[in-house]
């Protein structure tokens, strides 16, 4: 699960590795980074609310067999100018659901409702990585032992590190996550 985590991260970032060009010609209107809404613009921000929808490997979940899921989240900035003044960032809150199960000698289905804090550092106007951290109430229908503990109902620590990327000026976004309990892809659309 490690090498398709790899693989993810590393499609997303030359995928984008044309955001991160300075595209100016070499004619030095300016670096990238100091852009409008690139990471040293220091001017005031003010950040869309995101509805994302994700296809993922829940691989943290469980012990054996083939884990898959959909996911859903919902980003409401809390601070839109982040806690570095001479960086483009910003901390947000995303709240959603998780339905994953995992095929193999047996099938078992469980919900997860996440609650994390994510703090995004804006490198271009379109493009973003981020980093974010929370608890899940995992919910499993069928009462199971897989990793720590056994039971129908328990939390989880979250941990993720990942990359969004707008397309042009539409409210749709790319994006893609690496960390505990998922790896997963998907789209975020700007509210």
């Amino acid at each position: 699960m490690r090498k398709m985590g790899k693989v993810v991260v590393l499609a997303v970032a030359l995928g984008a590795a044309g955001a991160w060009a300075d595209d100016d010609g070499g004619g030095g209107s300016g670096s990238t980074w100091r852009r409008p809404g690139a990471l040293l613009d220091r001017s005031h921000q003010t950040r869309p609310q995101m509805l994302s929808f994700f296809l993922g490997l829940p691989y943290g979940y469980f012990g054996y067999g083939f884990p898959v899921g959909i996911s859903g989240r919902y980003l409401i900035p809390l601070v839109h100018d982040g806690f570095i003044p001479t960086l483009n960032d910003s901390f947000n809150i995303e709240f959603g659901a998780d339905l994953s199960a995992v095929f193999g000698r047996a099938f078992y289905p469980v919900i997860g409702l996440p609650v994390e804090v994510m703090w995004r550092f804006h490198l271009t106007e379109n493009f973003t990585a981020y980093t974010k951290a929370g608890l899940s109430l995992r919910i499993t229908p069928i009462a199971y032992c897989a990793g720590v503990g056994c039971g129908a109902v328990w939390f989880d620590f979250i941990g993720n590190v990942g990359l969004t990327y707008k397309l042009g000026s539409s409210p749709v976004s790319l994006r893609a996550e690496v960390g505990y309990p998922w790896t997963k892809v998907g789209i975020g659309i700007d509210m």
